[in-house]
């Protein structure tokens, strides 16, 4: 490295960069996942973590050897190095892993040109040799890690639910793959439940990564994670047993996990299908999920008449109003929501709400006052349950009263 070059301008260009770090490290993610497309595969928890954190961590590194006039320490590129390993765990392509830091590089300089071309000009060249010194080992990294996996069947199976669930054609990718693709999927959307607060980005990863370990085991399931999710491709068979397969990948899902998910399911009978079944099947864990239902997979008829009073209507509107005299008494409406889903069984119900039976009694009382319906009564209890749906709608989409 020059270091008169660095001189010139560096030290003080880089004091203006270090409290811009944290912006700076957003968008160069920003930058790469919408110019890498196998970025998108990702869980938003390494997204948004890990790939943040790192992006920051590896500029901030890059700034300090500029100040010092050096190259990075091995001890300092453990993390770099760390990062290119966690990618081939991920399943990302090689190129889509080295891509990211020519980008990021570039992302980084278009943030910081307006400190001035003269300062920048002292940076040019520690660039160049930080990214010369990095790049290598990080792709050492990540191909001793990808000989440990089975890494190219999971990238192929992402690879492939990618151009399936994109309406993309994929006979010819998977025949180069040496895959066979079913003629029908079934469609299953998941999502986990939300973290608590203090869970680190290091245990949001590591429990997405336990998932599709756990989903390795059914190497004809095509697998793409986005968001808290993600969204499995189950080859169909006309033997009659579509939800028990998607039940059993959900438990798998709930092992890995440690915890209980809801998924929604679908679908489709042909691959140009598949984004349709994909999105119904969303419509319907959006729905499970807003209603309160128990983690479970759904599909649409399950929640069919759930699925006709979720769309905006005069009659939704009405039936929500029935519990309009309820608003201002959270307690009735619980003690009315538990009633209904406990299938009108006082006992569950009280025991639920952790009150006495005849507690739950007077309450039912009282919403029968209230909203001139009796719960306890078949009719009347139809329609204070299509209404307690209309009403948790609304209360969950405000927008679209």
């Amino acid at each position: 490295m020059d270091a008169g070059a660095a001189d010139r301008g560096a030290p003080s260009v880089v004091a203006a960069l270090l409290p811009r770090m944290a912006e700076i490290g957003a968008a160069m993610v920003a930058r790469c996942v919408t110019e890498i497309p196998a970025y998108g595969m990702l869980p938003a928890s390494v997204l948004q973590g890990d790939l943040v954190a790192n992006a920051t961590a590896v500029f901030e590194l890059f700034l300090t050897t500029v100040t010092e006039h050096r190259l990075p320490t091995e001890e300092e590129l453990a993390l770099p190095i760390a990062w290119g390993a966690e990618r081939a765990r991920d399943g990302l392509p090689l190129d889509a892993v080295l891509k990211l830091y020519p980008l990021a590089a570039r992302e980084a300089w278009l943030l910081v040109s307006d400190e001035g071309t003269a300062e920048l000009d002292g940076l040019v060249e520690p660039m160049i040799d930080f990214l010369a010194e990095v790049i290598p080992r990080v792709a050492a990294a990540y191909l001793r890690e990808r000989e440990d996996l089975d890494w190219e069947q999971r990238e192929h199976r992402q690879n492939l639910a990618g151009r399936l669930l994109a309406g993309r054609p994929a006979w010819r990718v998977a025949e180069r793959y040496g895959r066979a693709l079913a003629e029908r999927y079934d469609v299953m959307v998941f999502h986990l439940p939300p973290h608590p607060a203090d869970t680190s980005t290091r245990a949001t990863t590591d429990l997405f990564r336990a998932i599709q370990s756990a989903l390795d085991t059914s190497p004809d399931v095509l697998t793409a994670f986005k968001g808290d999710g993600g969204v499995l491709l189950v080859p169909a068979r006309d033997d009659g047993r579509a939800r028990s397969r998607v039940a059993g990948l959900l438990t798998r899902i709930d092992a890995a996990a440690c915890l209980r998910c809801t998924a929604g399911a679908s679908t489709s009978m042909t691959h140009a299908g598949i984004p349709d079944a994909a999105a119904e099947a969303a419509d319907v864990l959006a729905l499970a999920e807003n209603l309160h239902r128990p983690p479970d997979p759904y599909w649409l008829a399950d929640l069919a008449i759930e699925y006709q009073l979720a769309q905006p209507s005069p009659a939704r509107t009405a039936l929500a109003a029935v519990l309009d005299p309820l608003e201002d008494h959270p307690h009735l409406i619980a003690a009315l929501r538990s009633f209904v889903a406990s299938g009108y069984n006082r006992g569950e119900a009280a025991t639920a709400l952790t009150i006495h039976r005849n507690t739950l009694t007077y309450r039912l009382g009282r919403v029968q006052i209230l909203t001139g319906y009796d719960a306890t009564q078949p009719a009347d209890a139809r329609r204070l349950a299509a209404a307690m749906t209309a009403y948790d709608i609304i209360r969950s989409s405000p927008d679209s009263r």
